[in-house]
């Protein structure tokens, strides 16, 4: 297991220092290209972010609330998935990589295990609900962006993410009754 681990994390330092290096050859590019080409690049560049391994602590220890309910053993659903959803959209991780004046592949790792790399859990439908506002023209911040679909994220501990999965309603029941804000949990 151990081998697996220091084999993906080499990997991932590779392909950001590949990463890095072609974002400072398409700089120029960048600099002299029209919105249109830029929106291409930061495309491209996302793209690529998007291969880089995920790093071994992928997952923030965040889920989201419409996740814990759709796994309750009472909520209709069958087969309740989760989506892996980045944090930090690859698009404005690309346009931010492309205009980082200090960006080597040491950075790119760094950053893209602290931030870039980094993943919540939610439905898929709030996968899509909050894709329009990761848009470039619309994103802020990640807290913002699931704030406007309506997401609350809620911490969830790693030991406890296999209960949820196995839909144990007393964990799930726990973890909700802890996230309801005080006036709702009147109603």
């Amino acid at each position: 297991m151990v081998d697996r681990l220091t084999a993906r994390e080499v990997k991932l330092d590779e392909q950001c220092e590949v990463v890095a290096k072609l974002i400072l050859s398409m700089r120029q590019v960048y600099s002299d290209a029209t919105a249109r080409q830029r929106a291409l690049l930061e495309t491209i560049i996302g793209a690529s972010l998007w291969y880089i391994p995920k790093p071994v602590r992928a997952w923030t220890g965040k889920i989201s609330v419409g996740a814990l309910q759709a796994f309750h053993p009472e909520s209709g659903i069958g087969n309740p998935r989760l989506s892996e959803e980045h944090v930090y959209p690859r698009k404005i991780a690309a346009r931010l990589l492309l205009t980082d004046p200090a960006l080597t592949g040491l950075s790119l790792a760094q950053q893209f295990r602290a931030t870039y790399g980094r993943v919540h859990l939610i439905t898929p439908e709030e996968n899509k609900a909050v894709q329009r506002y990761q848009r470039v023209d619309v994103f802020s911040t990640p807290d913002a962006a699931y704030s406007a679909a309506g997401i609350n994220l809620v911490e969830l501990s790693d030991h406890l993410l296999p209960k949820v999965k196995k839909r144990n309603r007393e964990v799930i029941e726990s973890i909700l009754s802890r996230s309801v804000p005080p006036n709702d949990a009147a109603q």
